[in-house]
């Protein structure tokens, strides 16, 4: 038994439990899965924290979202008397943001800006008079070595003690730091380069000597590739041309080159419209096109400084009129730059209004991980484990649990006769509404229905299946605070919630005991053809092997939106819930998700919940 466990185990924590502790003893990395409502945090933190202490260790848990912070705060403050914090991004923490909205910008931007605030000020308390400073670091420099603080504390709790005192946040988060032995943060603190340097300084131990947990891990290998991918739109280069004229910039080079960049874009956007594209490769197409109007790789370049350099000067004038350090020039100049770098790591794809250099390795990210002591690689959704490794670039023992929830609270089954393959024809529409509509008059519980993308849903609705129930939608791009309002409502009232598969409402949120008891999954969601999905699969053939591709890129990913729709239902023992699957296809994903073939799945439904 694990010293720090804070629960009497249920089955199969303690097997979670000795796993990880016996991995961390051998320095391995460890990658599992788990259902949802196995308590893998707890499970996670106990042996980590035991070893840590017995050993001088820290630990480095990483989530993908903020809001994922607080389970790992909760369970720690039942677990041991340490010192533990929970960070935030600088653009969720800085008190001068919140007080004046429109100093928001990117990670690059606050930072600039926050850097020029605090040194004005540190010129303030010595004396010199200034205008744009921040009052909240002052007020940090100040009372410093009177704030004390012990225990775990969560970033939410550090941005309240922040305003009440008028005290930068960000700052205290830092200084906590220093003392904490466990520090909870978002996965970009880690695999983001920029952030990881200024981290580092922070981070009390070095890396050697800290166990890192990494949650929701099935989210790291994208979020590890978008983090080394770059882009610019037709807007910016639009208004790089607006900043050259409002500056006064009158370098004829930088004029050229925005006017060809302009007509790059006009150019692509006809041929996309006129092969009826979504997207395209590029390859050395934008390269090829500069060579011909004159401007080699190395002119390129030297333009690209010239623009960074003009770009530092406006966002030093803007940062002057207390106006957020944004330069245009300078964010096509860092581009222009990082295009002519790129190696067969990374693909360029065109999108309507929009280019883009996509990494394809995420193991350029993830290759940080080596330097720790080990990790452990979590999620109720990884499978195939072995992917997941792979493309994260790591060696790693892998396991997989089984739910500790009595086998027969869940049950999953597929429907022959039905699928959404290709592009539905109205017939087989039809025929899919009906069988949905059915199972939504016929069972009286709280119902999820996922259908493939927006598009689908859209064309269900607009054909008007008579679901007799009431009825809500979650609509693309829609507000949170107007989603959370519906998902409130129906966890009260109850009725039938219509979403799509991957979006919100399918990985992050939970709907315990009789919240929802039905999911229906319409179709199999495999991410829709793209240029990027193309290349990610050759990549991966090329890598590791003819017929990888489509296994790693296009079957781990359905598989675990699938997954992760399912674990919407069972978060305990108590927990009842059924999955019907509408597509013939989701008899070939029976090796990841044990299911059965049903007839009639309403029948199947009523057997299940008499």
């Amino acid at each position: 038994m694990v010293n720090f466990f804070p629960y009497k185990p249920r089955k199969g924590q303690e097997e979670i439990m000795n796993a990880i502790r016996k991995a961390i003893e051998k320095k391995q990395n460890l990658v599992f899965e788990a259902p949802a409502g196995t308590g893998k945090t707890a499970c996670a933190l106990a042996p980590s924290l035991e070893f840590a202490l017995q050993n001088d260790f820290a630990i480095l848990y990483l989530t993908r979202t903020n809001s994922q912070q607080q389970q790992a705060i909760k369970e720690l403050r039942r677990m041991a008397d340490i010192n533990a914090v929970g960070i935030q991004g600088k653009a969720n923490m800085c008190l001068l943001i919140e007080n004046i909205p429109s100093l928001r910008g990117s990670n690059e931007e606050i930072t600039r800006l926050c850097s020029a605030r605090k040194k004005k000020s540190i010129e303030y308390l010595r004396g010199k008079k200034h205008i744009n400073r921040c009052i909240f670091y002052e007020n940090f420099v100040l009372k410093r070595d009177e704030i004390k603080f012990n225990g775990v504390i969560s970033a939410e709790e550090m941005m309240e003690y922040g305003r009440r005192h008028k005290i930068c946040a960000y700052e205290l988060n830092k200084l906590y730091m220093k003392k904490a032995r466990v520090i909870i943060a978002p996965y970009i603190y880690l695999f983001d380069e920029f952030l990881r340097e200024k981290f580092i300084t922070w981070f009390p131990y070095p890396f050697e000597k800290t166990i890192l947990i990494i949650d929701e891990a099935h989210n790291l290998p994208d979020f590890a590739r978008e983090v080394n991918s770059i882009s610019l739109s037709y807007n910016t280069v639009k208004n790089a041309m607006k900043e050259a004229d409002e500056y006064n910039v009158r370098d004829e080079d930088i004029h050229y080159i925005l006017e060809l960049l302009m007509k790059i874009f006009e150019e692509i956007e006809e041929e996309l419209e006129r092969k009826g594209s979504e997207d395209m490769f590029i390859e050395k197409r934008i390269e090829e096109e500069m060579e011909e109007n004159g401007i080699a790789e190395k002119d390129a370049e030297t333009i690209a400084e010239k623009m960074i350099s003009y770009g530092e000067i406006i966002a030093d004038l803007k940062e002057s009129q207390n106006i957020l350090p944004r330069s245009f020039l300078r964010s096509i100049g860092n581009f222009i730059q990082r295009w002519y770098s790129f190696d067969d790591r990374w693909v360029k794809i065109a999108e309507k209004g929009r280019l883009e250099g996509y990494c394809l390795d995420a193991s350029i990210a993830t290759s940080i991980l080596k330097e720790f002591y080990c990790s452990i690689h979590m999620s109720g959704t990884l499978e195939p484990l072995d992917e997941y490794k792979k493309s994260i670039g790591i060696e790693a023992i892998t396991m997989k649990f089984p739910s500790p929830f009595p086998k027969e609270n869940k049950k999953v089954v597929y429907v022959k006769g039905v699928t959404t393959k290709y592009y539905m024809d109205d017939e087989m529409l039809d025929k899919i509404g009906n069988e949905v509509a059915k199972i939504c008059n016929g069972i009286d519980r709280n119902i999820l229905v996922f259908f493939p993308s927006y598009n689908i849903l859209d064309r269900f609705l607009e054909r008007n299946f008579e679901i007799k129930r009431k009825k809500y939608v979650e609509r693309k791009n829609e507000k949170q605070e107007k989603l959370m309002k519906k998902i409130e409502e129906f966890r009260k009232e109850g009725g039938v919630f219509l979403s799509v598969i991957g979006g919100r409402l399918s990985e992050g949120m939970d709907f315990p005991s009789e919240q929802a008891e039905l999911v229906s999954i319409v179709g199999i969601p495999y991410p829709p053809p793209s240029a990027k999905l193309l290349a990610l699969q050759k990549y991966y053939d090329d890598k590791m092997g003819a017929g990888k591709g489509w296994k790693y890129v296009v079957e781990a990913r359905a598989t675990r939106r699938m997954a992760q729709a399912i674990g919407r239902l069972i978060r305990s023992e108590n927990d009842k819930g059924m999955a019907i699957i509408l597509d013939a296809r989701a008899n070939r994903f029976r090796r990841y998700i044990e299911m059965e073939e049903c007839k009639d799945a309403l029948e199947e439904a009523r057997k299940f919940f008499k």
